[in-house]
């Protein structure tokens, strides 16, 4: 079990190696980080080292690493791993009451229909030139994040 475990680091290293530069970037870096997560610094850098025979950090520290450093990088190459994409979203912005829901709904209608005009104005030489793609893209961004917002309040 244990040679398996070192092997994971080796197998998933981009994702290794994102974790390692979240945790590098936290204040102070990873001695800091080590020392919020009560661990000793040169096991923590040993743990998320994909070089190091070290095993890869546990379960709970990984959430923990991930919490405190708001591990972005991270997050995406884990969800990249299954075919998956991140987005930031606006967490106080999150609602679960109906109210709430139906103005997020409203909100994004009105996000798609903005959407799908410019983009067919800009589609209508079937071609995106650099300034349409500059305007559709933060467009889109928005519909995604609103998207995620109404869907995540579906499921609480």
């Amino acid at each position: 079990m244990r040679q398996s475990s070192r092997l994971t680091k080796q197998i998933y290293r981009s994702l290794f190696l994102s974790l390692q530069a979240d945790a590098k970037k936290f204040p102070g870096g990873i001695t800091a980080l080590a020392g919020v997560l009560g661990m000793n610094p040169t096991t923590l850098a040993n743990h998320l080292n994909p070089d190091h025979e070290a095993l890869p950090p546990s379960f709970s520290v990984l959430l923990e690493i991930i919490i405190h450093c708001q591990a972005k990088a991270t997050i995406f190459s884990l969800a990249y791993l299954i075919g998956q994409a991140t987005i930031d979203v606006d967490l106080s912005l999150e609602q679960t009451e109906p109210k709430c829901q139906v103005k997020t709904f409203l909100s994004l209608v009105a996000s798609t229909s903005t959407l799908l005009k410019e983009g067919s104005d800009a589609a209508q030489d079937f071609h995106f030139d650099a300034s349409e793609r500059q305007k559709l893209r933060p467009l889109l961004l928005h519909l995604m994040q609103i998207t995620t917002q109404l869907y995540n309040s579906f499921n609480e």
